[in-house]
């Protein structure tokens, strides 16, 4: 249940939105909340608790944002005074400055929480160097206007650059810089706090109400303090835990890894680092947690590690990593947001304590992020996302299509976030890293769109091929074994019940169908349904064909596979059935016969050999008088996939797709270079056709396991997603 309410006192600036009104529930201020937060507290496990959702529209948190005049005191007031009025026995927060307001309320009602001035000696962190025991070199710079800017003595004669440059108070690594040289000093520091003002101006007027200027003066002054520090590298990491009446409790150490431009590119849990370094890192915690007085609230440190010296404190936060909820929750069966609730209570959480380190799964948070601004649909193909990711729970979205994305000189914008499990870390990266290329319209060079045919949901596609006559598009689905056929022109589909498995179509008339699979070679007649064999068994055995293709003359070319679920058995072979239905053995000895398809002069073969990653090329003429091997050449490294499907298009160019690789590449056959590649946000793709009369063309994945190729599995594959359902792609290409 959903309620706007109206309280018999007027907020000041606040609009409040009641979810679960119910007297018996516990009531819950909820300060500023996510749409991530509104959606987990819709769920059943929150069930008893009734939320007040306490918003602010001048302010957004992720990514901050003033979007219009901010007065953070009258916010505090209408907290106060709605929190009071409405019987609120816990407030909820997950954000810095709704941190500070949280500690206001909770010290003014005598709720169970944080003190403010805790909370102001980790947020600020000038004051928070002050408690730490082993800060870097730092001081601070304040800044009235450009023309008045008070540099300490001390940055220039006892800091050693290069030096790095942020504000006091801030989240989401907002206006920072490096200085190389102290010339470069005063020109980053007027450019930073010219923009950091807006900010300022928010904090001082908060701190001048609730804290004591003379005990703090930089919190309280009207110029704009900067932090100045030695410029530190290393190893990043986070360290999450809270304080229960005195008692510091650990939740677990979190990796962040960097991207190139040093942003964040993901956090792994949990984190690699010895007993050692442990152990300095809780230490180093206890001690400033101690001296700051911080008690009754979760906290998030955040550190630097430089091989065996002592781990390096970059800030103190004295709130929760909201951030960090998928990876608690995954690994240790720990909910953050139930823990936070429970502690705003004053109940202390219980951590599950795992017997050993190896039950710890690891689970990765990884950013989908760009520099770019415009509109968000115009960076990043959410469609795509949506119906191929978002079903599984894989991704967050962190922006709507509409919304306007602006460019930061601080820090990428976060389009949605990746939420991946396994045990392999690297290869989590990897996967994370796939779908960054899929999804991000950017790395689209040259560009291209992609859709889901949604007309045709499939288990495990196969054997795509386009008849160019009649538009339509066929396709195999061998997860339920049937043919479909789909009408390009008015996308209509009509879908044919199969006895077997089969692997290839090619076209032999407008009614009728060559398909290869478990039944070896048959006509399939599209109006009867009829299935009519060519031939089922060679030199005695059982024949299974993996691709069929037809040649302008007629002849049907095919080629076998041997294979079962402990892995590939024999060799293949590829043959010929001509025109009176006549059967030759044209090639043997292919590793794994996979895609064919043929140059547009119809002089050249090419035959994928999965085992062998290569495509095999044979010279051809006419009446096949003439046929022989001519070259074989590599198609791709052991680390990317195997090659799979196969086509041709009107350039001579062959399009290969690659199962446990997801994409699709273009390559020369003459020079045996890549032309361009097509990235899907899928791994298994099976087959590719195109539509030669348009720049297009269709790929199709497969959710269905490919038990004999699991010899070929790259060394990620283990920990990639598992699909629920294989898809049909439409790929414009330009």
């Amino acid at each position: 249940m959903v309620k706007q309410i109206y309280s018999k006192f007027a907020l000041k600036v606040a609009t409040v939105t009641v979810i679960n009104q119910a007297e018996e529930l516990i009531p819950i201020l909820v300060l500023c909340p996510s749409q991530n937060e509104k959606q987990l507290f819709s769920h059943a496990d929150f069930s008893g608790y009734c939320f007040h959702y306490l918003e602010y529209s001048c302010l957004q948190n992720t990514p901050p944002r003033i979007k219009d005049q901010v007065d953070l005191v009258a916010f505090c007031q209408d907290a106060i005074n709605y929190a009071q009025a409405h019987q609120i026995v816990a407030i909820y927060y997950s954000f810095d400055i709704t941190n500070l307001v949280a500690a206001i309320v909770c010290e003014k009602l005598n709720l169970f929480g944080p003190r403010f001035e805790s909370v102001v000696q980790c947020f600020h962190k000038f004051y928070a160097r002050e408690i730490d025991s082993y800060p870097p070199g730092y001081s601070v710079v304040q800044w009235e206007n450009e023309r008045k800017l008070a540099i300490d003595e001390q940055i220039l004669t006892k800091l050693k650059f290069p030096l790095f440059v942020k504000p006091v108070c801030s989240s989401y690594g907002m206006f920072c810089g490096k200085v190389n040289q102290p010339e470069q000093l005063p020109e980053l520091c007027n450019h930073l706090a010219k923009n950091y003002q807006p900010w300022w101006h928010i904090y001082q007027v908060l701190f001048q109400e609730f804290i004591d200027g003379r005990k703090y003066p930089l919190a309280t002054t009207s110029q704009v303090p900067l932090l100045v520090e030695e410029m530190i590298s290393g190893q990043p990491l986070t360290c999450d835990g809270f304080v229960y009446q005195g008692q510091v409790n650990f939740v677990g150490l979190v990796d962040t890894l960097e991207a190139e431009d040093g942003s964040v590119a993901c956090y792994i849990f949990p984190a690699q680092v010895n007993f050692k370094q442990q152990q300095s890192i809780y230490d180093r915690v206890t001690n400033f947690i101690q001296d700051s007085g911080l008690d009754n609230s979760f906290f998030s440190a955040e550190f630097w590690l430089q091989g065996q010296d002592i781990p390096i404190l970059i800030e103190m936060n004295a709130r929760m990593s909201a951030t960090f909820g998928f990876l608690y929750q995954q690994s240790l069966n720990f909910n953050l947001p139930k823990a936070a609730l429970k502690l705003a209570q004053g109940i202390c959480p219980q951590i599950p304590q795992p017997t050993s380190s190896e039950e710890i799964i690891t689970s990765c948070r990884l950013y989908i992020s760009t520099r770019k601004s415009g509109l968000a649909s115009t960076l990043f193909d959410f469609n795509l996302a949506q119906q191929t990711l978002d079903c599984s729970q894989l991704i967050t979205f962190n922006c709507a299509p509409g919304e306007q994305i602006q460019e930061t000189h601080y820090h990428p914008t976060p389009l949605a976030e990746l939420n991946l499990v396994g045990a392999n870390r690297d290869a989590l990266q990897f996967y994370g890293e796939h779908l960054r290329n899929a999804l991000l319209l950017e790395r689209r060079s040259p560009t291209y769109e992609i859709s889901v045919v949604q007309e045709c949901p499939i288990q495990g596609g196969e054997g795509l091929c386009y008849d160019g006559e009649t538009n339509q598009l066929f396709c195999l689905d061998y997860g339920n074994p049937q043919l479909i056929q789909l009408c390009l022109t008015t996308r209509q589909v009509q879908r044919f019940p199969l006895p077997v498995l089969c692997y290839g179509v090619a076209v032999l008339t407008k009614s009728t169908l060559v398909l290869s699979g478990e039944l070896g070679l048959v006509e399939f007649n599209l109006h009867t349904q009829e299935i009519t064999p060519i031939i089922e068994t060679y030199q005695g055995k059982q024949l299974v064909s993996n691709d069929v293709i037809i040649d302008p003359t007629g002849n049907i070319w095919f080629n076998t596979i041997n294979e079962d679920t402990t892995g590939i058995r024999d060799t293949g072979k590829l043959l010929r059935c001509n025109p009176q239905g006549q059967i030759q053995e044209m090639f043997a000895g292919l590793g794994y016969a996979n895609g064919m398809g043929l140059s547009p002069d119809g002089r050249s073969l090419y035959v994928l050999d999965s085992l062998e990653r290569s495509v095999h090329v044979f010279a051809i003429n006419g009446d096949c008088s003439e046929f022989y091997h001519n070259r074989q050449f590599i198609v791709s490294q052991e680390d990317e996939g195997v090659p799979d499907g196969l086509a041709v298009d009107h350039s001579g160019h062959l399009w290969v797709t690659f199962w446990f690789g997801g994409k699709v590449v273009c390559i020369d056959p003459r020079s045996q270079a890549r032309v361009r590649e097509i990235i899907l946000p899928v791994m298994n793709i099976s087959s590719v056709s195109i539509v030669n009369s348009s720049p297009k063309l269709f790929a199709c994945s497969s959710a269905v396991s490919w038990e004999g190729g699991k010899v070929l599995a790259p060394w990620y594959v283990d920990d990639l997603a598992v699909s629920q359902q294989g898809y049909i792609f439409e790929i414009d290409i330009y």
